[in-house]
Formats: C-alpha cells, structure tokens, sequence
C-alpha cells in the first residue's frame, strides 16, 4: 500500500496539471451545472 501511495504522490508532482472527470451523476450531485439544463454547460 505505501508503494502505491509514493507511486501516485510522485505521479502528481510530475504532473503539469490535475485532471479531473466526472459522469454526469456525479457531478450534479455533487452540485456541478449539467450540461443541458438552464443554467448549463452546453446551451443549444
């Protein structure tokens, strides 16, 4: 497990940045805008 944690805390300082995804459950659950909705991401 500790090999693990290092590998990952490693991957995230050679990183240039976070990058983070969600399926649209979670992220309106999680009190994200959707993507169709009135107040939403895409507007069409």
């Amino acid at each position: 497990m500790n090999y693990a944690i290092e590998r990952a805390a490693q991957w995230l300082s050679d990183a240039n940045g976070p990058l983070i995804t969600a399926d649209a459950g979670m992220g309106v659950d999680s009190r994200l805008p959707d993507y169709r909705g009135n107040e939403g991401f895409w507007r069409g």
